[in-house]
């Protein structure tokens, strides 16, 4: 074992071996004892409270050599977590792993990074975590090292991580005695019999630093859909072991899809309560930040605007501002106000994307569908947007008064109807549509086809009347006529995709990618082709 570090004191043992101190008053205890005795060494068996992936990058060349690393910690998991399934013990330990400046470490140290991921992949370095059951907090560090000239054991205050070889004030005592070595040995080999190994989300990680690419946003203007991985992978939720459920991922596929196929999205998100369609909303904002869209607006209730605005950070890392109805200001993420000017500043919003409540939307608005004069609303509908997001959408809907058949708007209806015509996309959000009514569902899509006639289509479609078309939807009535058959699916007609028949169509007919709808009849189908693929499928 080498002998050219210095320790502070040390202390002859009559029996053999020796006791040697160290202090990080005399240098940093990475550089005077720990790589110096990971050099060379053979084995490497450490208890550790906290471990940090850092403390690889730390030592990483000694580390190389080393036939196995065992470290043993309980990470403040409870036995819950534990024994939970390795999806979730795997987030809970990767909170705890990584450091806040990992990102900038792993970039400037990548080709450590790369080496430290083939170290782990290799099966040679194993963590393992001890329930608190075992050991309700793991005060006790140590650790022994085994060289070609035998073992030494050590004990101090030291967490296995980066700051606390390197940076902190803390206190080694090494001890050769074959005793000494036993004991620590024995203390190790019981906490490695009762953890749990945890070492996926690690290699996971790690790997992904290792391979971590910085890009720039022109990037993104040729290929938009390598924006959602990109974006996300450095969310909180991802870096936290987590992800979007597949339905959430699903939706911002279907986001960049009409972004793609129309220009412009017009979603309506129908969900169960509590299945997470906030951050499906909120991750669509953010791409559509990204992609340089414009600003986002955001429109939810009173009571959730402040949820809102601290989940977009907590969860997707997004920084967003919110709107004070009373005090007439922007609140940024820290609860800092942003001071202004009064209700005009709202379309003034001092990040990229805004919180409003729709309260004051609804009281904004005079019934005959304008904004009142000084209002929030009024200073809103000057605005252009990249996106609009309505949560709770359900609560703009008609109603039919007594003695009428004709379906009047209220003013949240109004005022989404309106503001869909100054933005690129629209975005609602309601409950699953078990409690709303058939005409309130298509209040929402006919909100969603202003300026976007692939929705319902223009005033002559039939998709505009739901008592026409809801029967053909419920299996209630069949289509009986060309006539009509061509007109529901002529307008709007529906993009290509991978439809061979909607391709001959829009071919025959001579139809741009842009256009949704046509005056022309079947009769002006030339291709005799394309009567019969209806019959063969």
């Amino acid at each position: 074992m080498s002998t050219s570090i210095t320790p502070v004191s040390t202390t002859a043992f009559a029996a053999g071996g020796r006791l040697s101190r160290f202090s990080s008053r005399h240098g940093r205890l990475s550089h005077v004892y720990l790589a110096d005795r990971l050099r060379g060494a053979r084995t490497y068996d450490r208890i550790a409270g906290y471990f940090r992936s850092s403390i690889f990058e730390l030592v990483g060349e000694e580390l190389e050599g080393i036939d196995r690393v065992r470290i043993v910690a309980n990470a403040d998991l409870d036995v819950e977590d534990v024994e939970a399934a390795q999806k979730v013990r795997d987030a809970k330990l990767f909170q705890r792993f990584v450091e806040g400046d990992v990102i900038v470490d792993a970039a400037v140290h990548r080709g450590r990074y790369a080496k430290l991921h083939q170290l782990l992949s290799s099966g040679r370095v194993e963590v393992r975590v001890v329930p608190r059951t075992v050991a309700p907090f793991l005060h006790g560090k140590a650790g022994v090292i085994t060289g070609p000239e035998g073992a030494v054991a050590f004990i101090g205050s030291i967490n296995e991580t980066r700051a606390a070889w390197a940076h902190n004030y803390e206190l080694v005592w090494e001890d050769t005695s074959s005793e000494g070595v036993e004991w620590v040995q024995a203390e190790f080999e019981e906490l490695w019999e009762k953890g749990k190994p945890l070492p996926d989300a690690i290699i996971r990680e790690v790997g992904r630093l290792a391979h971590r690419r910085e890009v720039d946003i022109i990037e993104f203007a040729e290929n938009p859909a390598a924006v959602a991985p990109a974006a996300l992978a450095e969310t909180p939720i991802y870096r936290d072991g987590e992800s979007l459920q597949p339905w959430q991922r699903a939706f911002v596929a279907q986001f960049l899809a009409h972004r793609e196929t129309y220009g412009k999205a017009r979603v309506l998100l129908a969900d169960e309560v509590g299945v997470g369609k906030t951050l499906s909303l909120a991750a669509s904002a953010l791409l559509s930040v990204l992609l340089e869209d414009g600003p986002v607006l955001i429109l939810v209730p009173s009571t959730l605007t402040e949820q809102w605005q601290i989940e977009l950070l907590d969860r997707l890392g997004m920084p967003v501002a919110r709107w004070h109805s009373t005090r007439k200001c922007w609140i940024d993420p820290a609860g800092r106000v942003i001071k202004g000017s009064g209700a005009s500043d709202v379309a003034r919003c001092p990040y990229a994307i805004g919180i409003v409540s729709t309260g004051l939307i609804v009281h904004g608005i005079d019934r005959h569908g304008e904004p009142k004069a000084g209002s929030e609303a009024e200073h809103l509908f000057r605005q252009k947007y990249g996106m609009v997001v309505l949560d709770e959408a359900h609560k703009a809907r008609g109603s039919e008064p007594i003695g009428s058949t004709h379906r009047v708007p209220n003013n949240l209806l109004k005022f989404i109807s309106r503001i869909a015509t100054r933005t690129k996309h629209m975005l609602l959000s309601t409950a699953t549509p078990i409690q709303t009514g058939e005409d309130d569902l298509w209040d929402l899509l006919q909100a969603l086809n202003q300026d976007a006639g692939f929705v319902l289509g223009t005033a002559f479609s039939p998709w505009q009347r739901p008592t026409e078309v809801m029967p053909l939807l419920k299996g209630e009535r069949q289509v009986t006529s060309l006539r009509e058959g061509w007109q529901l699916l002529t307008n709007p007609l529906p993009p290509v995709g991978d439809d061979d028949l909607l391709a001959d169509i829009r071919d025959a007919l001579d139809l741009k990618p842009g256009e949704w709808n046509t005056t022309k009849t079947p009769s002006d189908l030339s291709n005799p082709v394309i009567e019969q693929k209806p019959r063969w499928n």
